[in-house]
């Protein structure tokens, strides 16, 4: 019996195979991990890269953002200047329409009136003297009329602030005369004597005035008629703006 149960009996064998697998377990986990750690390495090198380039953006529009509001005080105090200077003129423009009625109700009262015109123009108030006001015919001196008419309205020049402009016109009739050869040079020499009166009469200071003449290139009526030309041959005072 016992003979038979050893010839029964089956042996045992014990195999390594399974250390085999349980390191290629091992090897493939490693390797996962060697990836993950590249990955996250990776990742985390983009993720710092893209905090330095928003960090450089964040100070680029920080930098702009206080440009931008250096410029808005600039503008609002470039505003404010303008609304100031826009007020001011507002008051001078007033003080000037004031200034030109007083002097039209002055011309009145001396009863000027009649041997001047008036214009309101955009550059200021024109004052316009035929030329028989102020002149013998062909002549560039002031008579003894026209220099208290100047003198009266010299009174009221000193008053004012305002650049004075002084110009001569003739008709388109030519000049006989060895003193003036041309209608311009005539027209200049009105301008200056009258612009003369008010300076050393009336003491209206020199940088005030200005002097010009133009001849016959200027006129303000036909020269086909006695009083065409009579209206063309004129002396304008220009109490500018």
């Amino acid at each position: 019996m016992n003979s038979n149960y050893k010839d029964n009996k089956h042996e045992i064998k014990f195999s390594n195979n399974w250390i085999i697998t349980y390191s290629d377990m091992i090897t493939i986990v490693l390797c996962f991990f060697i990836l993950f750690f590249t990955y996250t390495a990776e990742e985390t090198s983009i993720l710092y890269d893209i905090k330095q380039h928003l960090s450089l953006e964040v100070e680029e529009l920080s930098s702009q953002v206080e440009e931008l509001s250096e410029e808005n005080i600039v503008l609002k105090q470039e505003k404010e200047s303008l609304a100031a200077i826009l007020f001011g003129l507002e008051d001078i423009e007033v003080d000037i329409l004031q200034s030109q009625e007083e002097f039209i109700r002055y011309l009145r009262e001396k009863h000027l009136l009649d041997l001047i015109d008036i214009e309101q123009s955009d550059v200021g108030l024109l004052i316009r003297f035929k030329d028989s006001v102020l002149f013998s015919s062909g002549r560039a001196e002031i008579s003894e009329d026209g220099h208290v008419i100047l003198n009266h309205i010299g009174d009221k020049l000193k008053q004012i602030d305002n650049k004075i402009v002084v110009a001569g016109y003739t008709d388109n009739v030519p000049m006989n005369s060895t003193l003036y050869p041309s209608n311009w040079e005539l027209s200049v020499a009105r301008a200056m004597n009258a612009a003369r009166v008010l300076m050393e009469e009336k003491t209206i200071a020199e940088e005030r005035i200005s002097v010009s003449g133009y001849g016959e290139n200027q006129p303000i009526d036909t020269n086909d008629t006695p009083e065409g030309r009579s209206n063309n041959r004129r002396i304008e005072i220009t109490i500018l703006n």
